[in-house]
């Protein structure tokens, strides 16, 4: 059994909204003006759905009757989108599935939305290419990254500070970060014309009132290490937590509101890809 360090928060679904904030609902409901307005009959895939935040907006927004498959490969988002689907009992049906090997059949949606997404995919050449496959011809993808989240420097803070400067850093807070190029290069080897991809920006607002608690879930979520969790992190993980608290008071992109909230400025980028016809 993999080790866990006693003080790591087990997720659930609802963190991840949690550590989103409204900043995800901003960037979802920006990226929707960008698209017409979805007509009756339409099928959606919420792909790699985390928490359903797109699925979610876009029933808030009461369409016309439109079918959505929300999937993800983590089971615990899944059975979190679920939850919500069955309470509110929306036209949605959820599944376990990589979005490197979905099984829906070719020329199926009319949209795909892969949101925030793209740089934890793994292999983002074939998960594009699967977005292009199930889209109908003249169909719409919509993919948003992240391009700018000064949490990401925190946490990579705390992890030199208590880990070590060599030797790989968590798989989800790389050096690198997944930038509009490669969002183009990873589309367009999906199989989407460069001419039929289109970019825009949207700044975006995370508030914390919380920043221990926020630092708490985001190091259990994204602190991991490819090859998982070790006793040092058990043994630093309260120095770890005082370390992402500490870089979060003050920097690029950080601020105080009027009511002492804690103020993250993040820039989405969102791509608008049509298959063709």
């Amino acid at each position: 059994m993999a080790f866990l360090p006693k003080q790591i928060t087990t997720y659930e679904a609802a963190h991840l909204a949690e550590l989103q904030g409204d900043v995800s609902e901003t960037a979802i409901k920006y990226t929707l003006e960008l698209v017409p307005p979805f007509s009756q009959g339409d099928v959606i895939h919420d792909n790699a759905c985390g928490s359903g935040a797109v699925t979610e907006t876009i029933m808030g927004l009461h369409p016309p009757a439109i079918h959505i498959d929300a999937t993800d490969i983590n089971p615990q988002f899944v059975a979190g989108c679920a939850v919500a689907v069955q309470k509110n009992g929306w036209p949605v049906s959820t599944k376990v599935e990589s979005a490197q090997e979905l099984t829906f059949p070719d020329n199926y949606f009319t949209h795909s939305f892969t949101n925030f997404a793209f740089h934890c995919l793994g292999d983002h050449d074939i998960a594009a290419k699967q977005v292009h496959r199930t889209l109908k011809p003249g169909g719409t993808a919509i993919a948003s990254i992240w391009i700018y989240m000064p949490h990401v420097d925190a946490l990579q803070h705390a992890h030199w500070r208590t880990r070590w400067k060599e030797g790989p850093m968590p798989v989800l807070l790389p050096l690198e970060g997944f930038q509009e190029a490669d969002l183009r290069k990873a589309l367009e080897a999906g199989g989407f014309q460069p001419n039929n991809i289109s970019f825009s920006e949207k700044d975006c607002f995370l508030k914390i009132r919380d920043l221990k608690r926020w630092a708490q879930l985001a190091w259990s979520y994204l602190g991991t290490l490819p090859s998982g969790w070790t006793k040092n992190d058990e043994d630093k993980w309260d120095e770890t937590i005082a370390d992402i608290v500490e870089q979060l008071e003050s920097g690029d992109g950080i601020s105080k509101n009027e009511s002492g909230d804690t103020v993250l400025r993040m820039v989405a980028c969102v791509a608008i890809a049509k298959k063709e016809d």
